[in-house]
């Protein structure tokens, strides 16, 4: 299908316009056209699966400050993701962590990608927001879960150094103090 200027819909070289009737009235307009030019089959195979994509079944966090760090940890059922983790601004960071942080607060933005915070029917499998009062962590918030990212925005008290590290079946953060 190819498309010409607004409110024009067109198949190979012929176009015909929506115009004030609305698109309501374009197959009326586009009775001149053969249905075999622009009908398409697809045909998808039935019974084949997609791999399984890792899931987080929960977010926790402490605080060490005998070694001077607060860390953040995702349990994952399934391989730990691949994963991007950098400061925003306030304004990346989105109205959700907005709920947990207070004035002077900086973000750090966790995209986890092939990952989901959810099950098959929709349900959360974590909590979507997490506060505390640690020395540098401040909590965390679930930005979005869609179309196999998850994006976790994790408030600090301040820019400080950070490090990410992988464990049989997690993923944490820690933020140094």
């Amino acid at each position: 299908m190819q498309f010409g200027g607004p409110g024009t819909v067109g198949v190979g070289r012929r176009a015909a316009v929506a115009g004030r009737a609305g698109l309501a009235a374009w197959p009326e307009r586009l009775s001149g056209i053969r249905a075999a030019r622009h009908a398409r089959v697809v045909n998808v195979k039935p019974g084949v699966a997609a791999p399984p994509v890792p899931v987080v079944t929960g977010i926790r966090m402490g605080t060490h400050p005998d070694c001077g760090y607060d860390r953040l940890v995702l349990h994952i059922r399934g391989p730990v993701p691949g994963y991007e983790i950098t400061y925003v601004t306030k304004s990346a960071a989105g109205q959700a962590a907005r709920t947990v942080a207070t004035s002077g607060d900086r973000y750090l933005l966790l995209t986890l990608h092939p990952a989901q915070g959810h099950r098959q029917s929709g349900a959360a499998t974590s909590s979507p927001v997490g506060a505390v009062a640690f020395p540098v962590l401040r909590g965390y918030s679930v930005a979005s879960d869609f179309e196999g990212a998850l994006c976790i925005v994790v408030v600090v008290a301040r820019p400080a150094a950070f490090r990410v590290g992988e464990l049989s079946g997690r993923l944490f953060i820690d933020v140094a103090g």
